[in-house]
C-alpha cells in the first residue's frame, strides 16, 4: 500500500505516539484507548485538509455554472502564466473563503440551536430555585398544624364550656373547666408559638428564593445587549451575502468578455466579498458564544445555590 506525504505523516504521529506510551509503562487498555481516540483525531484533521484542498484546487463553491465554467476555462487558457498564476490563486482563495463562510454557517446554527435548549432548561431550574427546601418546610408546617389540631379543638371547646358554666353560674362547673383550661394554656401558647415559627421559617425561605431567582434572571438577561449585537451582525450578514452574489454576477459577466487582465481584477473582487462574508459569520459565532458563556455563568450560580 503507497501512502502519500500526509498519510505518512499522520501515521508516523501516532506510531511515535505508541511508542513513547510504551516507554513510558502506560496500562495497555488505557494506551490502546488513546490510540485509538488520536488516530480519529488525525484521521479527522487528515480529512478536512484533503476536503480543503480539493475544494480549493477545484474552486468549488464559488457558484460557477456550467457555461460559466467553459469560459473560466477559455480565459485560463488565453492568459500568459503570470496571469493564469494570479487567476487560479485568487480563484482557489475564493473557494476557501466560502467554505469557511460555510463552516462558521453551520457552526453557528448548531450553537444557536443548542444555546435556544439550554435557556428553557436555565428558566425551568431558575424557576425551581429551592423547590425541595420550600416543599420540605411547607410540608412540616402542615404536619404540624395537623399535630396541635386536637389540641387546639380541646381548647375551644373547654373555653365554650367555660363560658357557658359562667352564664349560668354553676360555681362546680366553672372550676373544673377553668382548672383544665388553665393547664392547658401554656401548652397552647408554646404550640402557637412552633407553628408561628415554623411559618417564619417557610416565609424567609420563600423571600431567598424570590430574591436568588432575581438574581439569576438578572445575570440571564445579561444576554440582551449580546443578542442586540447579534440582530446587528445578522443584517451584516445578508448584505455581504447580498455583496457578493451582485460581485458573482459581475464577474460572471466580465467572464463572457474573455479578457484575462479585466477577470482577474473582478476575481479579486469576489475574494474579498467572500472573505467579508466569511468573516461576518464568523463574528455572528462569536456573538453566539458569549450567550454561551453567560448561560454557562448562570448554570454555574444555581449549581453553587443549590
Amino acid at each position: 500500500m503507497h501512502l502519500n506525504f500526509k498519510e505518512r505523516a499522520v501515521t508516523g504521529h501516532y506510531l511515535t505516539f505508541m511508542k513513547q506510551s510504551k516507554r513510558v509503562g502506560a496500562k495497555e487498555p488505557e494506551r490502546v484507548l488513546m490510540g485509538q481516540r488520536l488516530l480519529i483525531v488525525f484521521a479527522v484533521m487528515f480529512s478536512i485538509g484533503v476536503v480543503w484542498c480539493s475544494a480549493a484546487v477545484h474552486g468549488e463553491g464559488i457558484g460557477l455554472n456550467v457555461n460559466a465554467e467553459k469560459a473560466w476555462n477559455m480565459v485560463l487558457d488565453k492568459a500568459d502564466a503570470q496571469t493564469r498564476r494570479s487567476l487560479q490563486q485568487s480563484y482557489e482563495s475564493a473557494g476557501k473563503w466560502k467554505i469557511q463562510k460555510e463552516m462558521w454557517e453551520q457552526k453557528t446554527k448548531q450553537l444557536r440551536t443548542e444555546n435556544a435548549a439550554v435557556l428553557v432548561q436555565l428558566k425551568k431550574r431558575i424557576r425551581d430555585t429551592d423547590a425541595a427546601k420550600l416543599a420540605a418546610l411547607q410540608e412540616t408546617l402542615e404536619h404540624t398544624q395537623a399535630r396541635y389540631e386536637p389540641l387546639f379543638q380541646l381548647y375551644t371547646s373547654l373555653n365554650k364550656q367555660r363560658s357557658a358554666a359562667k352564664a349560668v353560674q354553676n360555681k362546680e362547673w366553672s372550676a373544673a373547666v377553668r382548672a383544665q383550661t388553665d393547664k392547658l394554656k401554656s401548652i397552647v401558647q408554646l404550640a402557637r408559638e412552633d407553628i408561628r415559627a415554623k411559618k417564619k421559617d417557610l416565609a424567609e425561605a420563600r423571600k431567598r428564593k424570590n430574591t436568588e431567582v432575581k438574581r439569576l434572571r438578572t445575570m440571564l438577561k445579561g444576554t440582551g445587549t449580546v443578542k442586540k449585537q447579534i440582530q446587528t451582525a445578522r443584517k451584516q450578514v445578508s448584505l455581504s451575502r447580498e455583496r457578493y452574489s451582485n460581485v458573482l454576477r459581475s464577474f460572471k459577466q466580465t467572464l463572457k468578455k474573455g479578457q484575462p487582465a479585466r477577470v482577474l481584477n473582478a476575481l479579486g473582487s469576489v475574494v474579498s466579498s467572500a472573505e467579508r462574508w466569511a468573516s461576518a459569520n464568523r463574528n455572528l459565532y462569536t456573538l453566539e458564544q458569549k450567550v454561551t458563556a453567560i448561560y454557562v455563568k448562570v448554570s454555574q450560580e444555581i449549581k453553587s445555590s443549590s
